[in-house]
């Protein structure tokens, strides 16, 4: 019987096997041996396709998400990068039709039918066929789905992040606030959610300024700071001085501390040429700019 050699395959399973709570014991029972499934997992071992075949269905996932992971992940990637950009064009309809279309074809990839059925709802809400309570219905009933399927948190913070965006436009600030708070819980051990973990820290402090909470708001605002400069990140560093400098004065701090904050906001603004957040500052602080 043929035999697939890839390393990613051993990776996979084992990331797979934990998101499922289950032993190695445990997804080898009725199978293979338990020392087959150690040998896979570290690589000394390749599994034949029905044995492949028999733990993907074990553990829910298409046998794709174990072949050509590399191709796969990429093709994913472009697609969603697609979507995104269509969707920041406010194209709702067009993608909305796409999504349809491609929810119906789509049969035995969960993955990729979840990226559409996250974009197919968000668009449904901005088109008003759906009310917002109805879409975070939805959004969260895709959490679900997709939390039992697979390990990576990429997309649980995308669908998250939503339902918290969209509690913040209507005003339900605790519900918001539950799920940042939710989202901050969860594992960021990869550097490749470093910048999702700062933008969650950073919506946070907006919904507890928001609650007139700005002492706790400076707490999630100062730690998003320490997260950027550590992993010298600067996307949401101007915007975070910026909401300090503003909690501060909420707090009635120093002026020289609001000052500080105020100018590094500025500076930053200024480097990444985000020209629109400067004439806020020179339009509004500028005592403190001078």
């Amino acid at each position: 019987m043929d035999q697939f050699t890839s390393p990613q395959i051993g990776l996979a399973l084992r990331r797979l096997r934990k998101k499922h709570n289950l032993t190695q014991k445990d997804l080898a029972n009725g199978i293979c041996s338990q020392a087959e499934i150690s040998k896979i997992e570290s690589g000394t071992h390749s599994p034949t396709v029905d044995l492949l075949f028999a733990l993907s269905r074990r553990l829910q996932v298409p046998i794709t998400v174990f072949l050509n992971q590399n191709q796969y992940i990429d093709s994913i990637g472009i697609t969603d990068e697609r979507l995104l950009i269509l969707f920041q064009n406010q194209e709702y309809e067009l993608i909305y039709k796409e999504a349809k279309e491609i929810i119906k074809s789509l049969k035995n990839d969960e993955e990729l039918t979840s990226l559409y059925s996250y974009y197919f709802q968000i668009c449904a809400y901005r088109m008003n066929k759906i009310d917002f309570r109805t879409c975070i219905v939805e959004l969260q009933l895709l959490t679900d789905k997709y939390t039992k399927l697979y390990y990576s948190p990429k997309m649980v913070l995308r669908l998250k992040s939503a339902i918290a965006t969209l509690y913040y436009e209507k005003k339900h600030y605790l519900h918001g606030l539950k799920v940042y708070e939710e989202l901050i819980d969860l594992n960021f051990e990869s550097e490749e959610f470093i910048v999702e973990k700062i933008r969650i820290l950073y919506n946070t402090s907006k919904v507890l300024l928001d609650l007139k909470r700005p002492s706790d708001a400076l707490k999630y605002i100062e730690n998003g700071i320490v997260e950027c400069l550590r992993f010298k990140d600067m996307s949401l560093l101007g915007q975070l001085y910026y909401q300090k400098a503003y909690t501060l004065e909420l707090l009635k701090s120093s002026a020289s501390d609001i000052s500080d904050s105020y100018k590094k906001a500025y500076l930053l603004f200024d480097i990444l040429k985000m020209n629109e957040y400067k004439q806020i500052l020179l339009d509004k602080k500028k005592s403190f700019l001078i």
